[in-house]
């Protein structure tokens, strides 16, 4: 642990402590690129916790409905 926290002090710090300054020109297509990309992520993000809170949603009311009608199942089958 300790190896590895050593190595992203010294990645960070050698990130800040030795920047360059480049003189490009970021052509107005590459703006469209990094919105697709953004979009892209936030509607994967989206989805994946849409499937997981339906799917926690059902576990709950599952849970709910046996804790409810649990008992009375168990004195039908009594009788």
């Amino acid at each position: 642990m300790k190896k590895l926290l050593a190595f992203f002090t010294f990645f960070i710090l050698s990130m800040v402590l030795c920047v360059t300054y480049a003189m490009a020109y970021i052509d107005p297509s590459a703006m469209t690129y990094i919105i697709q990309i953004v979009a892209g992520a936030v509607i994967a993000i989206g989805a994946a916790l849409g499937f997981y809170w339906r799917r926690l949603k059902r576990a709950v009311r599952k849970k709910k409905n046996k804790d409810l009608y649990g008992d009375e199942d168990e004195e039908d089958e009594d009788e």
